[in-house]
């Protein structure tokens, strides 16, 4: 019976130091922000670990440029900010996390897809034909009114009254 006991504190202990971890590197990550600026500062963004767009800053002078140049320089920003953000991410989680922490980025980084050189250009994305035509789904027809004796009659029968 003592052996059980002890068994169960030590389990409850390691719980409850596993929960104080998780939440000190939740604090951690909630702060964390990666920020990248263009040759001449006239984009800046600021994105999340994830990758998330938080801030978009454009200066006049990024007005001087052509759409598809003001793309190219956001985009760049944007992967820079977001490796800026994945090294902070990397230095926060490993002290706290050791050997786990290749597990915790994978799971991190599940849902996002990189913006690396794999991805389109964004010129080649929005021209051409598949641009211009909407992509339209179906939707499932609605099934037809039940009639009232699917569940032996109506609600409320008047004779009930």
């Amino acid at each position: 019976m003592a052996d059980q006991e002890a068994r169960l504190d030590a389990a409850i202990r390691s719980f409850q130091e596993q929960a104080a971890k998780a939440a000190e590197l939740k604090d951690k990550i909630a702060g964390l922000r990666g920020s990248a600026r263009n040759a001449d500062g006239s984009v800046t963004v600021t994105v999340a670990p994830s990758g998330a767009l938080l801030g978009l800053q454009l200066s006049p002078k990024a007005m001087n440029r052509t759409h598809t140049a003001l793309q190219q320089e956001i985009l760049t920003a944007i992967r820079e900010a977001t490796q800026q953000a994945a090294a902070a991410m990397q230095q926060t989680v490993q002290p706290i996390l050791g050997d786990r922490a290749d597990q915790f980025k994978e799971a991190f980084n599940a849902h996002v897809e990189p913006l690396g050189p794999s991805a389109p250009p964004p010129a080649e994305s929005l021209a051409g034909p598949a641009a211009q035509q909407p992509v339209r789904t179906q939707r499932p027809a609605r099934p037809a009114p039940a009639d009232d004796d699917d569940f032996g009659g109506p609600i409320l029968r008047r004779d009930s009254f």
